[in-house]
């Protein structure tokens, strides 16, 4: 029933629930604070001792008289309890002020009721022991005389201001660890929402369990509808994009033999040029869509990798240089990692002169550089640069070139991997991009 009505609870009233179980615990340590500030020395057994050893010396300093008394109440001394008469006192009562001098009197008086008649007067001094305090108290008799008593010792002496200080912070501190650890579960069906939307927002279908308050249930119910749309949409849009490039190559081909024929040299290799140009756009088209999801992660020789692109790069005319380790092992797609990096390097032989590729490793994680001295993207434009069939411009005049897919395949394919295509400014003066993903070695 509990649990029913808790998740019926609507998003209000459950963070009304985190505060208020953060209050109460605030209040129950403070409590178990101010009683770890004064321990008490005196057992519960010691304490109906010392009330039934009151009464009796109560009742002897009576019966006895007045010459003996001050024997009697020294003859009845014991238990750590020292007793004495006199006529009159000067012992004052405090015992409304003190959280546990008002507790030792209800427990004497519970346990003998009688001392509840008269007058008990109760108050603290400091002990002969050090770091203690004693409970002295005054016990008016009939005749208006006292049976006065000590307790040795009672309580134990305070501590100091800077440890109330430092168990009070970290008291705080628990209390603010635990209402995180609350808040973070209450607000973990928001957080498995967007981590869903942002697999939707890379093509992958993100699981998620339709949980928590209600009105998260219903924009979870929403988006889970909505996503199944999304995806299904998606994935026949790019099926068709694919397909058509696959049909495609067929006429081309077909072009590539009839423009052989033709016997204007200038003519035939325009024509060329113009049927290269389309079937690299083609290419790009489906290594754009064929990021490497479908691409399971394997160990492989990343170094490998990085200098077969730089080799290729070279042979097509590139000046082109690598600088890293010459074998480095790691999990990754080594497709999709691949396609990443030859995309950038064709990116960069496009519009500079000068390459350097460069690989950098640490334990946790690995960047991959290709600097160029080309001339660049302008900051305001590198968010721009990576969305697919985005061609810039530098000045007037358009890149040549391209299918406005490279920048976007690699980030794309980054993504499938955890990591991130970075741009920045190169030494080179042109282009850095930075292929950053983590090192990971699992399975290996």
């Amino acid at each position: 029933m509990a649990m029913r009505h808790l998740r019926s609870m609507g998003m209000v009233g459950r963070i009304a629930l985190v505060v208020a179980a953060a209050l109460l615990l605030e209040l129950l340590g403070n409590i178990a604070l101010h009683r770890w500030q004064e321990p008490e020395l005196v057992s519960a057994d010691q304490v109906r001792r010392i009330a039934a050893r009151l009464v009796e010396a109560e009742r002897v300093a009576v019966a006895a008289p007045v010459p003996d008394r001050g024997r009697a109440m020294h003859a009845l001394a014991g238990d750590g309890m020292t007793l004495n008469w006199v006529a009159r006192t000067v012992i004052t009562d405090i015992g409304a002020a003190p959280v546990r001098l008002g507790a030792m009197r209800d427990r004497m008086t519970r346990s003998e009721p009688s001392l509840a008649a008269g007058e008990l007067r109760l108050t603290l001094i400091p002990s002969t022991a050090p770091g203690r305090r004693d409970l002295l108290g005054a016990r008016r008799l009939a005749d208006g005389s006292f049976v006065t008593f000590r307790i040795s010792p009672f309580l134990g002496a305070p501590p100091r201001p800077n440890m109330v200080v430092a168990m009070h912070l970290l008291l705080t501190l628990s209390v603010l660890l635990v209402a995180v650890l609350m808040v973070r579960a209450l607000i973990r069906p928001l957080r498995d929402l967007a981590e869903a939307a942002d697999a939707t927002g890379h093509g992958r279908t993100g699981a998620f369990r339709i949980d928590g308050p209600p009105e998260v249930r219903r924009v979870a119910a929403a988006f889970s509808a909505m996503q199944a749309r999304l995806i299904r949409t998606m994935d026949d849009h790019t099926q068709s994009l694919i397909a058509v490039s696959h049909d495609l190559r067929t006429p081309i081909q077909r072009l590539h033999l009839r423009a052989s024929l033709i016997d204007d040299p200038e003519t035939r290799e325009a024509m060329a040029v113009d049927l290269r140009e389309m079937e690299h756009f083609i290419g790009s088209t489906l290594s754009y869509f064929r990021s490497g999801d479908e691409e399971a992660p394997r160990l492989v020789d990343l170094a490998a990798i990085v200098t077969t692109a730089v080799d290729t790069a070279a042979d097509l005319g590139a000046d082109i240089r690598y600088q890293g380790p010459d074998r480095f092992e790691t999990m990754a797609r080594p497709v999709a990692m691949k396609r990443a990096i030859t995309n950038l390097i064709d990116n960069a032989r496009r519009h500079a002169r000068r390459i350097d590729v460069s690989m950098h490793t640490d334990p946790e994680a690995i960047a991959i550089d290709i600097d160029d001295d080309g001339p660049g993207i302008a900051p305001e434009l590198r968010a721009e640069a990576v969305l697919p069939f985005r061609r810039l411009e530098v000045g007037a005049a358009q890149r040549p070139g391209g299918a406005g897919l490279g920048l976007a395949a690699a980030d794309r394919a980054m993504a499938t991997m955890g990591g991130k295509l970075i741009l920045a400014n190169s030494p080179l003066g042109g282009l850095k991009a930075r292929l950053a993903f983590p090192n990971s070695t699992e399975g290996a």
